[in-house]
């Protein structure tokens, strides 16, 4: 049995993700204790806290994406040279016949 290790790193989009989702819990739980009172720029926290996250999501999907096309790629290569072998094996067939 093969065992793989998927060795994780933190990247930007993990940073955003993360600091949108601290920043609107940090929030909501001084709103909830009173902590927070309410000029204008504290009730626009969870936004910036929302805008963050999504930011963090859409550059997070993009490069699941770009990983994916790669992948599509490599397979269609790989189809290609399945088919150079299978004429080789073919044509090596016939010579031995």
């Amino acid at each position: 049995m093969v065992l793989i290790k998927k060795v994780y790193h933190l990247d930007v989009t993990d940073v955003l993700i993360w600091t949108g989702i601290f920043i609107i819990t940090v929030w909501a739980l001084g709103k909830a204790t009173g902590l927070i009172n309410s000029p204008v720029w504290v009730d626009m926290i969870p936004v910036f806290g929302v805008v963050v996250t999504i930011a963090g999501i859409s550059l997070k999907i993009g490069a699941i994406l770009q990983k994916l096309n790669q992948v599509i790629f490599d397979v269609r290569n790989i189809r290609m040279d399945v088919k150079d072998i299978d004429k080789c094996v073919i044509a090596i067939e016939t010579k031995a016949d």
